[in-house]
């Protein structure tokens, strides 16, 4: 018996792309959902989308570092982010100390065994030390990743396959293990929602990158009207505008 597991990461708040993406994964029939963490921030509807998540079943959802920013609540801008504290505010806001302690309990990873092959499900690569949630828990983005520096920074995993997210950029990467970066699932340029489906018998398994439309003018007019930063978000994170 076939078995599917689908695979989105990466929402940002982007209410329109998550059903679209959930709607896409349920006619497939997937087994179980796996979100591979910052559900929260740049778009306008953070709430909506954890509760959203949240209120499935079928659904695991691992730790982005936005989505730490929340639990700890950390609204300072971050070094290499766009995302003005304002906006943190405003989101970190209207999430609420009931959303915070559920989010608390995202993992940061975990790992399935398909077709008799090891993957492992993680939001980025995790620094070589125990857990604190004072201490940024992933490593350095690699903004041209290659097998060489992918086998660096996961050196410490022992897996056939690592599925990550972060970067909102897809990769598929052949190293010491193979290195799939899903990519965002709404928050890039293209009016898409995508997500990975990852299908699996006793013997064997496959990945394949798919997509559906969803109205992405809408996320842009709402998070213009009604978001700290909105425009300036949208044409960076969604446009991939460069700041001017």
């Amino acid at each position: 018996m076939v078995k599917r597991i689908g695979v989105i990461t990466d929402v940002h708040g982007n209410l329109e792309a998550l059903v679209a993406a959930l709607d896409m994964l349920d006619k497939y029939k997937c087994d179980e959902i796996l979100h591979l963490g910052d559900v929260v921030d740049i778009g306008p509807n953070s709430r909506e989308c954890l509760e959203t998540l949240l209120a499935r079943k079928d659904v695991t959802c691992l730790l982005g570092n936005h989505d730490r920013d929340f639990v700890i609540d950390r609204a300072v801008l971050n070094a290499e982010s766009h995302v003005p504290e304002a906006h943190k505010r405003q989101v970190f806001d209207s999430l609420g100390e009931s959303l915070r302690s559920k989010a608390a309990q995202f993992p940061l990873y975990t790992t399935r065994v398909c077709g008799g092959a090891k993957l492992l499900f993680c939001h980025y690569a995790l620094r070589n030390a125990p857990f604190d949630w004072k201490v940024f828990p992933f490593m350095p983005l690699q903004n041209e990743p290659t097998a060489s520096k992918l086998d660096e920074i996961f050196a410490d995993v022992r897996a056939d396959a690592v599925f990550f997210g972060h970067k909102h950029e897809p990769c598929d990467i052949r190293g010491r293990m193979l290195y799939v970066d899903v990519g965002s699932t709404g928050c890039h340029p293209d009016p898409f929602a995508r997500a990975v489906l990852i299908e699996y018998d006793e013997t064997s398994w496959s990945y394949r990158r798919i997509q559906t439309p969803y109205e992405r003018d809408a996320v842009r007019n709402r998070m213009c009207a009604e978001t700290v930063a909105g425009e300036a978000l949208y044409d960076y994170y969604f446009a991939h505008k460069k700041p001017t």
